[in-house]
């Protein structure tokens, strides 16, 4: 992979998905989520990383099928997309999904299986396609409305139902959902706090949905359905200070896992000590990162960890064993200039993309389900980023005023 150098963009104007007019916003600093300001403890020992985390530019979705289909946004703001054209096979070339929007794409399955994308819009509101029946076409852009300050993040209900979450004007969290699955959608509800990150999404063993951000105190707070399809907790926090979004991974036993870059540019990670129950403290997993983080399950449950590294290369760390320890760090290589993206193939097997020095889609997979690596190879393609403050505001960062 080629090695080439980029400069974060600090341009905070977007487009309208099907319309010429402009929007201009701004985002500062606040206090935190709630009045209290407690200067947290860890994972604070050591002055704040100077590089600015990366974030994913693409998004990795399953078909009914089983093929794997990655979302990217191209040179022109329009939605792009490639899928293999088997299952745990080959890829086809890429094709535009059309609209303009800013920041990083989501993607979920439906209850039935179709594909649904949701992206922020140059207007501030939330839009979504979707595959009109399981792997297979697509229908027209629409909107959801609402007005966001950072990309969209979304769950899967225990019903089936879709939600969504992002961060709304007033910093607080908000949300949609769909009213039954498969089906139409809510309009939007403030669930209040004061997020500075994008949130990130767990769905406990019992079915129940818990969101991770980051306050305006940099601890790492949540809230949580109290029961599954149902209503939500107050906000409480975790502690720490982390310096990315959080990263929610759930281990083969249920138990939720989050992770966040700290403020020594390590990974750290904290734990539900049994599955829909109370949490650990935090603790370090090493490493020096440069990007958001990407988590994945292997085959046999085992959480695997994916980051952009200091040296711009792909690492990775993994449980030795499902619900367990972790080994040390490894490096997979390459240049890359996004954070990665996981997505898990057909058969089990782990793949990995992201965004090169030559500013392609890049990949890399394992060979064997639970086993070692592929060398990268190229998809093409030419990814971008929003040039708005959602890239900072999904890493963890705002800018400011």
């Amino acid at each position: 992979m080629e090695r080439k150098s980029t400069m974060a963009g600090r341009l905070v104007t977007r487009l309208l998905i099907g319309a010429t007019a402009l929007v201009t916003t701004a985002v500062v600093g606040g206090a935190g989520i709630s009045a209290a300001r407690t200067a947290p403890a860890d994972p604070a020992a050591a002055p704040p990383a100077s590089a600015a985390p990366l974030t994913s530019p693409q998004a990795v979705g399953r078909n009914a099928d089983g093929r794997l289909e990655v979302f990217a946004r191209g040179t022109d703001g329009a939605l792009w997309h490639i899928w293999q054209t088997a299952p745990n096979n080959g890829w086809s070339g890429w094709a535009s999904l059309g609209g303009y929007f800013s920041g990083t794409p989501v993607v979920r399955n439906n209850a039935d299986g179709r594909l649904e994308v949701f992206v922020l819009g140059g207007d501030s509101a939330l839009w979504h396609i979707w595959q009109t029946a399981p792997n297979n076409g697509w229908s027209g852009w629409a909107s959801l409305g609402g007005y966001l300050t950072s990309s969209p993040k979304v769950g899967s209900n225990a019903d089936g139902r879709l939600e969504v979450f992002a961060r709304g004007g007033d910093n607080a969290l908000w949300h949609i959902w769909q009213t039954a699955p498969n089906n139409g959608w809510s309009g939007w509800a403030s669930l209040g706090g004061y997020l500075t990150s994008a949130p990130g999404i767990g769905s406990n063993a019992d079915g129940r949905l818990e969101v991770f951000v980051s306050g305006g105190d940099g601890a790492l707070w949540h809230i949580w359905q109290t029961a599954p399809n149902n209503g939500w907790s107050g906000w409480a926090s975790l502690g720490g200070v982390i310096t990315t979004l959080p990263a929610v991974g759930r281990n083969a036993d249920g138990r939720l896992e989050v992770f966040a870059r700290g403020t020594d540019g390590a990974l750290w990670h904290i734990w539900q000590t049994a599955p829909n129950n109370g949490w650990s403290g935090w603790a370090s997993l090493g490493g020096g990162l440069s990007s958001a983080i990407s988590v994945g399950n292997n085959a046999d449950g085992r959480l695997e960890v994916f980051v952009r590294g200091n040296d711009d290369a792909l690492w990775h760390i993994w449980q030795t064993a499902p619900n367990n320890g972790w080994s040390g760090w490894a490096s997979l290589g390459g240049v890359i200039t996004s954070s990665p993206a996981v997505g898990s193939n057909a058969d089990g097997r782990l793949e990995v993309f992201a965004r090169g020095g030559d500013n392609a889609l890049w990949h890399i997979w394992q060979t064997a389900p639970n086993n070692g690596w592929s060398g990268w190879a190229s998809l093409g393609g030419v990814l971008t980023y929003g040039h708005d403050a959602t890239a900072a505001a999904e890493s963890g960062l705002l800018l400011t005023a």
